[in-house]
């Protein structure tokens, strides 16, 4: 976060990286199926109606996708979007993406395109 011309973390988001979950070490379904047991993940579609692929995510990054979900669906009902993208971002050999990126916008262009980002870990 730049703050005064420098890069200076608020609180907030120091108190976010201290207290983010960790999933680097989950490499494999069978470590996420234990973490889903524990409710520490959730097991979801990436997105409605794309791939059978199984993904995995905490359940507040799950609520967040939800909630983009249902956004995208309105501004596709409002024919603002005819596009999307959600494209997950990982890190190391870790199954649980680091962040998912979702882009909508209109083969007609006009208007800004819709970006969102949902943290994950």
């Amino acid at each position: 976060m730049l703050l005064f011309g420098g890069l200076v973390p608020s609180a907030v988001a120091q108190e976010r990286m201290a207290c983010a979950p960790d999933f680097s070490a989950v490499t494999s379904d069978a470590a996420a199926h234990r973490l889903v047991r524990e409710g520490r993940l959730v097991a979801i579609r990436p997105f409605p109606g794309g791939p059978d692929d199984i993904g995995y995510l905490s359940p507040a990054a799950e609520a967040a996708r939800r909630h983009f979900i249902g956004m995208l669906g309105r501004l596709v009902e409002q024919d603002l979007i005819d596009s999307l993208e959600v494209l997950p971002e990982y890190r190391g050999e870790s199954i649980v993406p680091v962040r998912l990126r979702f882009r909508g916008d209109h083969s007609r262009g006009g208007g800004a395109p819709f970006e969102a980002v949902v943290e994950i870990w």
